[in-house]
């Protein structure tokens, strides 16, 4: 299953392994997601981590909506990853990626924000989808990618709204990052430097990334 791939994928990218199998968190019916959130806010979006947390006890659901993964079973982004198949595998890492990073987090009772699940799910798109490229023979230059990822996003949410700010907040840091990133590592995967800098940024707090992604621009 596509989802156990992705989750695969990043905890051994980043060295953290979570005890959870992704897919037995996992719905696909929107209105069954709909049903388990607790309020209206982002009911449009095909994917969702759906969150409560009740004492020492965390509920966690992933939503991705079944199209997007179907999608994705008939065109395998792990054969070819292309414009066909990009935005949906994106979709599907973002989710992810957030439910690896709060239950790896949780797991060492670390606390989690908002801000730090949808950065970390920025950079994991950059370093997933160039690192998947290379190895198919497809790679390109960094700078149009991170174009494609960073610069040429449309936001549902308006600057002056939380969720809005964060998102933006969220994709102006990571393409910092990851363009600091493709700068002092341009052939990426398998290097030491490269894996050394990822796994410790994954691991600090979120004002930490904050001040090294600041720290980077100078």
């Amino acid at each position: 299953m596509l989802v156990n791939q992705l989750q695969d994928r990043l905890a051994g990218l980043y060295e953290t392994p979570v005890a959870h199998a992704i897919a037995d968190f996992l719905v696909t019916d929107s209105r069954l997601a709909q049903a388990l959130g607790e309020d209206d806010e982002a009911d449009a979006n095909e994917e969702r981590l759906l969150v409560r947390e009740s004492g020492d006890t965390l509920d966690v659901t992933l939503y991705i909506d079944a199209r997007v993964l179907a999608h994705l079973d008939e065109r395998d982004p792990f054969a070819r990853l292309d414009g066909e198949n990009l935005n949906d595998f994106l979709i599907a890492l973002e989710g992810v990626s957030h439910f690896n990073y709060l239950v790896w987090n949780a797991m060492h009772a670390r606390p989690v924000t908002q801000l730090e699940l949808e950065l970390q799910a920025e950079v994991d798109k950059f370093v997933t989808v160039s690192g998947l490229l290379r190895v198919q023979g497809g790679g390109g230059s960094h700078e149009a990618l991170l174009e494609r990822l960073f610069g040429a996003v449309r936001f549902l949410d308006q600057d002056d709204h939380a969720s809005g700010k964060r998102y933006r907040d969220a994709n102006r840091y990571a393409a910092r990052f990851c363009r600091a990133l493709a700068r002092r590592h341009p052939t990426q995967q398998g290097q030491p430097a490269f894996l050394n800098e990822l796994r410790r940024f994954y691991r600090l707090s979120q004002n930490d990334k904050i001040r090294a992604i600041e720290r980077m621009a100078h």
